[in-house]
């Protein structure tokens, strides 16, 4: 499943297929990506940005366009969505939990045609304008918009590529609809799309697609002894999220690092009321792999961006939270994988896992520690951005 299906006679770096196109056609143009993201959770987003910049590393003839066209077409619209889904995921989760539903049903989507006909027009607009070689999407509504773009569109005929941004327990609309190509993080996402009726030369097993940062970390040894460096990414209730650090703290040989994230006033509040030499904060830093990589392990929320890097730099994880639905993928990940334990409910429930890692010269974290190893794809931006290339030159010549 992880080979590069239809283009596998082809083992030469992306350079060469632009020069073979300067020596057939006289010309090294420039490839144009188009990759379409949106703005409903940030691991799209972040897949996004993380593509194109493997795409630059990689080709000096690129040109890469990364697109939000929710928020393009239906600015106001999207604004209000992007807050209604902040507070389904952080206060009404059930909500979420019937909305997730609701979209793996087809006919969900369908049902939406009038609000996704303004997006569907500046789709074929970009595509139009840009006359992309190729198109990459990080968010899984754009494979049914594309189906009907491409009825009447000349342009739209190239490449389209999903890179699959949920694990193992992924909604249907993921796949319900045609792509060329389907890159998804693990073997048991490849397996879903496969049960469900994708062929098997479509589906590509590349990783997820983390920062570059990832391929230039080196992870603790599985040897590493204590003080334990544990790294909290705390939730958005400050009650919660304090009890938690205080009773971390009360464990013997525990460092704590709390990475505030889009919540900063929380590990404000942490740091004001618990005062240890043993407790260190980061704002919103770009140093994320560094610290994953830097501690034994990771305590938050199950979304699908921070558990990739999270097994990317190789730290076992304890999930102290999740939202139903897209999350209970990535908890089912690590529990098949046994590289770490949901530890949601209470706060007693976190201080437990934390304690079991570290116990008996810390056999159960150094169980997980080896079992990640397994699954860590720290190049997968950069397998996903070769593949992309060959089909995108392949598509223009």
């Amino acid at each position: 499943m992880d080979g590069n299906p239809n283009i596998n006679l082809l083992s030469c770096k992306p350079a060469s297929f632009h020069l073979l196109r300067f020596f057939l056609f006289g010309s090294s143009d420039i490839v144009k990506f188009l990759i379409l993201s949106a703005s409903h959770g940030e691991g799209h987003n972040t897949a996004a940005r993380n593509v194109r910049d493997a795409i630059l590393s990689e080709s000096p003839y690129a040109e890469v366009h990364v697109m939000d066209l929710f928020g393009i077409a239906l600015p106001h619209l999207n604004h209000w969505i992007q807050r209604c889904y902040s507070l389904a995921i952080n206060q009404f989760t059930f909500l979420w939990k019937v909305a997730f539903l609701a979209f793996d049903r087809e006919g969900t989507v369908e049902a939406t045609l009038p609000f996704l006909g303004l997006v569907k027009r500046e789709l074929n607009r970009q595509i139009e304008k840009l006359g992309p070689d190729i198109i990459i999407s990080t968010y899984p509504l754009y494979s049914f918009l594309i189906r009907g773009v491409r009825k009447h569109s000349e342009a739209a005929q190239v490449p389209f590529v999903t890179v699959v941004t949920d694990s193992t327990m992924i909604n249907s609309v993921w796949y319900r609809y045609p792509s060329d190509a389907f890159v998804v993080a693990d073997a048991s996402t490849a397996r879903v799309l496969s049960s469900h009726g994708v062929a098997i030369r479509r589906i590509h097993v590349l990783g997820f697609p983390v920062s570059l940062d990832f391929e230039n970390i080196v992870p603790l040894p599985q040897s590493t002894p204590p003080p334990w460096k544990i790294l909290f990414l705390p939730s958005t209730r400050v009650t919660h999220s304090l009890r938690v650090a205080r009773l971390l703290l009360a464990l013997p040989d525990i460092y704590l690092t709390i990475l505030s994230g889009k919540h900063p006033h929380v590990a404000e509040t942490i740091r004001a009321r618990l005062n240890s030499e043993r407790l260190r904060t980061f704002s919103w830093t770009k140093q994320v792999p560094q610290l994953l990589a830097s501690h034994h392990l990771f305590i938050g929320k199950a979304g699908g961006a921070i558990t990739q890097e999270a097994i990317a730099a190789q730290c076992p994880m304890v999930v102290s939270h999740f939202v139903p639905g897209q999350e209970e993928g990535n908890i089912q990940l690590i529990e098949e994988a046994k590289i770490g334990i949901l530890a949601a409910g209470s706060v007693t429930n976190i201080g437990n896992a934390v304690v079991r890692a570290f116990s008996e010269d810390a056999i159960l974290w150094k169980f997980w520690k080896k079992n990640i190893v397994k699954v860590s794809y720290p190049s997968a931006s950069r397998k996903i951005a070769k593949l992309l290339l060959k089909m995108a030159v392949f598509s223009s010549l």
